[in-house]
This record gives structure tokens, C-alpha cells and sequence, in this order.
């Protein structure tokens, strides 16, 4: 589809103004993020959360999936940059899938929208400057990728998975942009201690139960923290494959190795870190956890077993085992992103609002605002485990 590639014909507003080059704002459109220079784009990107839309990350996609197409601001430096992505021919249940996502708010097949974002990223942030214009680079490429949708006979463009505050942000810098609540992300606050932090401060029974999960699954297994090397993804390749089959996800083991082949090449996989859990009796690995470190967090991101794991194998490498790791490697924040299930809360996670923005193509396409309300305090309120939580009550106690 060469059209997709080609620059847009149309301009945006103070573009091309005759100011200086911090009032004009040129938008190009780039066939993936290996155009970029790393440490240009990488300057953009959160310090802590912005692992997933970080350039070595896009780029172990793009080895996987093919480049796509990406929507730069550029002025005598790079401003700001935003990836983007069709579902054209993938999966579109579950976690992307629009009308599952806001509960019928937007009516638009998801095969009928611009993604914006890292493909099927499931905690995006923006990645653009911090300054005076970033407000303006903002819109610009919203607006950009907005009438990009239209020209390619999309309802719009969806930018899924940011914070609640982000999606806010990017919202107010464009009069047709929405933010809609879809579900809850969760992270742990990682003392310095570790584990033995977080028992100090929970209730005594669920102290008791997390030993005795510990205890249970250190009876039959050992964990081994090992780098992400060529002969560790293959050794785990068809665990991660199995448990993502499970749940809907194809490709199997191939497309699982060709993944963490693709980071070992964009070099995202030195920030990996994988967790094994091998048994006693006869030193087999029967489950592997595999998680990323950027800034001071630590993301976990596959989980897989064989089905013959020890007990609380699951929440003894995904959890417990990975808050002392992170402790014991000066991280503050353990991501477990989503979905916020409430075992992952019940052992200490917190949950923050994860909103998407909604650019339609035409703009009597705009959800009604009385009904935008609704849905966002609706959501807020069944996601919400503390009321006095300013990040969810902030959707509830005010007119968003």
C-alpha cells in the first residue's frame, strides 16, 4: 500500500507560518521508527513509563510485524513523534476491540480505526517534548493522523492504554479529541526491602498467605534470573507460547521466538531480565517470566508454564520473586499492567486509570458529551478500590 507511506498533502494550521522555527510545526509521515535516529527519539519518551513506545522496543516490532507508519514534528530537531497501526488482519477481541473497550461508546469496528501508539501496546505514553510548544506539537499530530484516518476512509483514530492524565492531556490540545476511562493498569510501589517492606505493611492474613504460596512453590522449584540470551528464548519460547495460546493469542511458538529473536537484534532485550522456575527433582524449567527495565520500573511482559509448574508459579516469579529482584537492583516500581485483576491487587498492586483518546474523522461523529460523562464516572467508580484516590476521583468529581 504505497499511499500509505507518502507524505500528507494537506497542511495543518501554522505549519508553514512565516515565524520562526519554534512557531512553525512541520508534520512528516515516516515508514517506521528505524528512520529516527535512537537517541533522538528516545529523548522524547517518558524517563519511567514510557518503556513500550521507547525506539529499541518499536523496533523489535517492526523485525516482527513489518515497519508502520509513523507521524513525526520536526524542526531543526525532532519534536515529537507519534507511531501508528491498522488491525487490518489481526486479532481484534479482547483488549482491542472497541465496542469490549468502551462498552459500545464507539460504535466503529476496531478494523475501522487508526491506531495510534505502538502496535497492541497495552501502556502508551506520549512522546513528545516537554516545553513551550508541546501543546502545539501535540495537536499537530493529532490533527495529522486525524485527517490521515479520514483520507484512508477510517471512522478515526483511537489512541489506546494511556494514564488518565495523559489521555486528558492530549484531549484539551485538540477541540475534537475525547477521552474515554476503558480499564485500570497496575504497579507496585517496590521498598527497599522487597518483599519483606511490603509484608510489613499488609494485613496479617494476607502476610500468612503470601508465605504460604512462597513456601509452597520453593518446596518443588528454585528461581534462576538468567539475561535474555539466543539459547534462553529458545528454552522458553514454547512455555511463553503455550500460556499466550491459552488465551487467544496466535503464532505459537514461532511467531514467540521470532519476537525475542527481534529484541536480541534491537537491542531491547539488555534490558531484559528473565525469571526461570526450575524444579528439584529433576531441574526442569517449567515456567518463565520476562521483564524490562527502563528508568527506575521494572515491566514484566511474558509469563508461561508447560501445565506441570509448581504451585504459585505464577504469582512466585510474576510477583514475590520480582519485587526482591527489583528492590535488590535499586528499581521503585514494579509494572504489571493490565488487566487489574483483583489478585494482583489483593497482594499489594495499585491500580491507576487507563483512558483512550478519540479523534473522529468527522466531527458529528464525537461521542455526546452527557453520555461521555456517564460512562467515564460509571467506570471510574467500578475500578476505583479507594475513594480518596485523587487519579480516579479526578474523572468522577469533575465534569470530564
Amino acid at each position: 500500500m504505497p499511499a500509505l507511506f507518502a507524505p500528507p498533502d494537506h497542511e495543518l494550521p501554522g505549519a508553514n507560518a512565516p515565524a520562526t522555527s519554534d512557531d512553525a510545526i512541520s508534520i512528516g509521515l515516516h515508514p517506521g521508527a528505524g528512520q529516527f535516529p535512537a537517541q533522538q527519539w528516545d529523548a522524547l519518551t517518558d524517563p519511567d513509563g514510557g518503556f513500550y513506545t521507547s525506539h529499541r522496543w518499536i523496533r523489535s516490532l517492526e523485525l516482527v510485524h513489518g515497519a508502520q507508519p509513523v507521524f513525526a514534528a520536526a524542526e531543526g530537531r525532532l519534536r515529537g513523534v507519534l507511531p501508528t497501526w491498522t488491525s487490518a488482519g489481526s486479532d481484534t477481541s479482547g483488549l482491542f476491540s472497541l465496542p469490549e473497550m468502551t462498552r459500545g461508546l464507539i460504535a466503529a469496528p476496531s478494523r475501522q480505526v487508526l491506531w495510534l501508539g505502538p502496535r497492541r501496546a497495552t501502556a502508551n505514553t506520549i512522546t513528545c517534548e516537554r516545553g513551550a510548544t508541546r501543546t502545539r506539537t501535540l495537536a499537530a499530530l493529532m490533527e495529522t493522523a486525524r485527517r490521515f484516518a479520514a483520507d484512508q476512509h477510517l471512522a478515526g483514530a483511537v489512541w489506546p492504554y494511556l494514564s488518565g492524565g495523559q489521555a486528558l492531556e492530549a484531549a484539551a490540545c485538540h477541540p475534537l479529541a475525547q477521552a474515554a476511562l476503558h480499564t485500570a493498569d497496575t504497579a507496585v510501589t517496590v521498598p527497599q526491602d522487597g518483599m519483606r517492606g511490603i509484608e510489613g505493611a499488609a494485613r496479617s492474613k494476607d502476610r500468612r498467605q503470601w508465605r504460604r504460596e512462597r513456601s509452597l512453590f520453593a518446596r518443588s522449584a528454585s528461581v534462576e534470573w538468567t539475561p535474555l540470551t539466543a539459547e534462553i528464548a529458545t528454552r522458553i519460547a514454547p512455555l511463553l507460547a503455550a500460556t499466550r495460546d491459552k488465551y487467544g493469542t496466535t503464532g505459537g511458538t514461532s511467531l514467540m521466538l521470532r519476537t525475542l529473536t527481534a529484541q536480541l537484534a534491537s537491542g531491547v532485550a539488555r534490558q531484559a531480565a528473565v525469571a526461570l522456575a526450575r524444579t528439584r527433582d529433576d531441574d526442569t524449567i517449567r515456567a518463565a517470566a520476562v521483564f524490562y527495565r527502563h528508568g527506575t520500573t521494572l515491566y514484566g511482559r511474558y509469563w508461561g508454564t508447560d501445565g506441570k509448574a509448581p504451585p504459585y508459579s505464577y504469582f512466585a516469579l510474576t510477583f514475590y520473586e520480582a519485587v526482591d529482584w527489583a528492590a535488590h537492583h535499586g528499581l521503585r516500581r514494579l509494572h504489571l499492567s493490565v488487566p487489574a485483576t483483583a489478585a494482583k491487587r489483593s497482594r499489594g498492586a495499585h491500580t491507576t486509570p487507563l483512558a483512550l483518546v478519540y479523534l473522529p474523522a468527522a466531527p458529528e461523529a464525537r461521542i455526546d458529551a452527557r453520555v461521555l460523562r456517564q460512562h467515564n464516572r460509571r467506570t471510574a467508580q467500578e475500578w476505583n478500590p479507594d475513594a480518596d484516590s485523587e487519579a480516579w476521583t479526578r474523572w468522577t468529581s469533575r465534569g470530564i
